[in-house]
């Protein structure tokens, strides 16, 4: 009875044409979803609700249109608070707005059909295109083989010290090739993508946004997606399978290496056990993997930056985010594109033990 009382006097105060200032644009929403729903705020039941109508009593003040003055000591008229009129005819959600991130994964959409459009209908920057080829290619060979080398021993390790006490080396060659080809190559690949490549277009792009030099270039009539953000996207879909299959290869011969080198299992056992199991499938979706995964990164790096926000603060923001973002897409595409490539059961080990 507490909270009826309560809201009745306000309600009833000079017959409700009373003028309600209150703190925040939530707390008009709530004013309005009180006034609809004002009979149902008087049962004892109504919990939520009368949470709600002793929020908005606490948050809310009522004050008198004195004219106020500035430091000049001019008179200033107090601008008006919101009516209850106003409250009522106000949308229930007119005040909300996205959440950042939902608005960004919305841009990453909107941008990426942009992309796909313009390169249909070839308007394509080339000299730019030729540029992030060699920024994302030749410039990341070195760091994603000697990483894929490493992965490759490491794997070896694990698989030939089991693999041998079971008597089955022969098999070696082909579960190392399979593991390669089919998960490890792209995803470590893309992952290194992301953090060289991603950060770079994250970071590059927020810079330019946030001193104005996208808005530069809608001045000059250049589409900023055209000029900058295209030529990124089909390069990375470009060098990505390339780098991948190239990674692939050093793996397998550090792999072989090794194997050959501290377990005395022989080069040509290992080689002879991955060409058994190895399909032409599995180097089709490899490159799919990789070509999706590039698309992934740039276009979700691309995005967080011309999205960036607050400066310098921003950008580090946006860059670090972006490649969150997307090695967290990697992931979840990985394992889409995996269910959908092999399904049910494999016969793959099978030959590759001859």
């Amino acid at each position: 009875m507490l909270i009826h009382n309560q809201i009745n006097g306000i309600l009833s105060q000079r017959n409700r044409q009373s003028i309600v200032e209150l703190n925040s644009r939530s707390d008009v929403e709530i004013f309005r979803f009180l006034l609809m729903c004002q009979p149902l705020v008087f049962f004892p039941s109504s919990f939520v609700i009368q949470a709600k109508v002793l929020r908005v009593i606490i948050n809310s003040k009522w004050r008198s249109f004195e004219p106020t003055t500035n430091e000049d000591g001019a008179t200033v008229p107090t601008p008006l608070p919101l009516s209850l009129e106003e409250v009522q005819s106000r949308p229930l959600l007119g005040s909300w707005k996205p959440p950042r991130y939902l608005w960004r994964a919305l841009a990453a959409f909107i941008i990426a059909g942009q992309v796909v459009i313009r390169s249909i209908t070839g308007r394509v920057h080339v000299r730019n295109t030729l540029q992030q080829l060699e920024l994302i290619g030749p410039r990341s060979l070195g760091v994603s083989l000697l990483t894929a080398s490493f992965v490759g021993m490491v794997f070896t390790i694990q698989f030939v010290r089991e693999f041998a006490r079971l008597g089955l080396t022969r098999s070696v060659g082909g579960v190392l090739s399979l593991a390669l080809a089919r998960e490890l190559s792209p995803v470590v690949t893309a992952i290194i993508m992301a953090g060289r490549v991603g950060s770079a277009f994250a970071a590059e792009l927020g810079t330019m946004q946030v001193s104005e030099q996208t808005d530069t270039l809608r001045v000059l009539r250049t589409d900023p997606v055209d000029y900058l953000v295209t030529p990124r996207v089909i390069a990375s879909c470009i060098s990505l399978p390339i780098l991948t299959v190239m990674c692939f290869s050093v793996a397998m011969a550090a792999s072989v290496l090794l194997a050959d080198a501290v377990y005395n299992v022989s080069s040509n056992i290992i080689l002879e056990s991955a060409a058994r199991a190895l399909q032409p499938w599995d180097l089709i979706s490899t490159m799919i993997k990789s070509v999706v995964f590039g698309g992934i990164i740039s276009v979700v790096s691309c995005t967080w930056g011309v999205t960036t926000l607050g400066g310098a603060k921003g950008v580090g923001e946006s860059t670090t985010s972006a490649v969150v973002i997307s090695l967290v897409c990697i992931f979840i595409a990985d394992f889409i594109l995996s269910w959908i490539f092999f399904q049910g059961a494999g016969d793959a080990l099978k030959a590759a033990m001859g």
